[in-house]
C-alpha cells in the first residue's frame, strides 16, 4: 500500500494533468520501497493517512530523485532522505 498518494505526488513534482500518472505511481511505489527497506519496516502497519510526517518527507524527496533522474544517475536515498530517518532505522545488530 502507498504511503502517498498520488494527488501529493504530483503537487511535490509540480505535475498537472493525468498523462504521467502511471509512471508517477510506479515511482511513488518505488520511492516508498527504499525508504521503507532503509527503516527495516516492511510490516509498519501505516496508511497514507497515519505514516509519520518525516517519512512522507522522506518518500517524496525520493521520488523527485526517481523522477527527475529516471536513468539512475543519482542514489535516491540522499543525505536529506537518510537525516530525515536516522532515528527512525531500525539499528542493525553485528
Amino acid at each position: 500500500m502507498a504511503l502517498v498518494t498520488l494527488e501529493a505526488a504530483k503537487l511535490h513534482l509540480r505535475i498537472d494533468g493525468t498523462d504521467e500518472d502511471a509512471l508517477v505511481q510506479d515511482k511513488i511505489e518505488a520511492a516508498t520501497d527504499l525508504v521503507l527497506d532503509y527503516l527495516k519496516t516492511p510490516e509498519h502497519g501505516w496508511t497514507a493517512e497515519t505514516v509519520p510526517a518525516r517519512v512522507k518527507a522522506a518518500i517524496l524527496l525520493a521520488l523527485g530523485v526517481l523522477y527527475e533522474n529516471r536513468e539512475g544517475q543519482v542514489d535516491p536515498l540522499t543525505d536529506a532522505v537518510r537525516s530525515l530517518l536516522h532515528r527512525l532505522r531500525d539499528p542493525a545488530i553485528a
